[in-house]
């Protein structure tokens, strides 16, 4: 077993996948846990492939935001490329889901950070293309978090959608990665944000819902449902679910480019908007405001002390008078 890469202590390993082998390792410098994923040969090894996947890497690694996991470093060390990023524990939207609607408010808590992360990326001109269940880790805190951003073209589900467009009819499984691509996508045609709003549109929609809102037996069958059918309402398949709600996934869902959010920020806004109306429905309090509350609380001593003292003023005044 690889032991060290550089200054990087490697503890496990913890996954492979397209993009090569992915260890959990112990950065000695900076004194933390990351995860390191060693570059696969086919990669690595042809020049011209290990350009655009670096050229992609560095892109990547200028993002910060709290719901990417963050790409620190593009490395070299005995003849291999790894990538070394944040170590992001928790659990795979997928597993998380796994066939079950979620609590509604903890969706929208999702969808509104995942909807942040994806206004930062394209802010910064990077599209995702490979949004899913599977590329999305819900922390022990629960947040979530993006993985591998900006590399969906060299993911085991990017290379999935590649071969649903150039080859739809194909039999056998229907690739995953299929229900949750655009009409623009699997159309080959030319992909924007807007292409991420609709994928993220069908996370959302699955998180609600508890499947996505699209199906089919074959690839070519779930093709004809993205290209074609008009998904059904979230709160019709879920009646705890705010009707306000509905608008939001079909915008996010709809085939046109130009019917659907031209910008992530809208869709964290709106989404935001319908969790506060969720929050006054089920009766949940405002946070307190401590900084507010302590002044208000020594006003109200001030108020009884002084209404003591008028109390006792009057007590005595009238024990005077019975005397005289």
């Amino acid at each position: 077993m690889l032991e060290a890469l550089g200054h990087y202590k490697i503890l496990d390993r913890i996954g492979n996948g397209r993009m090569g082998d992915l260890y959990r390792a112990r950065d000695t410098r900076a004194g933390r846990t990351v995860a390191l994923r060693v570059v696969a040969a086919d990669i690595a090894d042809d020049p011209a492939r290990r350009e655009r996947y670096v050229q992609d890497a560095r892109a990547a690694a200028a993002l910060s935001h709290p719901n990417i996991a963050a790409l620190y470093e593009i490395g070299t060390d005995q003849d291999r490329l790894f990538l070394v990023s944040e170590y992001v524990p928790g659990d795979m939207l997928k597993t998380v889901i796994a066939g079950r609607a979620l609590n509604p408010r903890h969706a929208l808590d999702h969808g509104i950070q995942l909807a942040d992360a994806l206004a930062e990326a394209h802010g910064a001109g990077i599209v995702h293309r490979d949004i899913g269940p599977d590329s999305i880790m819900i922390t022990p805190k629960g947040n979530a978090k993006f993985l591998d951003f900006g590399l969906g073209a060299w993911t085991g589900s990017g290379v999935q959608r590649s071969q649903a467009v150039a080859a739809p009819a194909s039999v056998g499984a229907v690739p995953a990665a299929v229900a949750y691509m655009s009409p623009e996508q699997v159309l080959g045609e030319q992909t924007d944000d807007r292409t991420d709003i609709f994928s993220l549109g069908v996370v959302l929609f699955e998180m609600l819902a508890g499947r996505p809102p699209f199906a089919g037996a074959t690839t070519d069958a779930l093709v004809m449902q993205i290209l074609q059918a008009q998904p059904r309402a979230p709160s019709t398949l879920n009646r705890a679910l705010p009707a306000e709600l509905d608008a939001i996934v079909l915008k996010m869902l709809a085939k046109s480019l130009d019917q659907r959010y031209e910008a992530a920020a809208t869709v964290a806004a709106e989404l935001r908007s319908v969790a506060a109306i969720l929050d006054v429905r089920e009766g949940v309090a405002e946070p307190i405001n401590i900084a507010r509350a302590a002044p208000r609380r020594q006003r109200g001593r001030a108020f009884w002390v002084a209404v003591l003292l008028a109390a006792a003023l009057v007590i005595t005044t009238l024990f005077l008078i019975a005397r005289a």
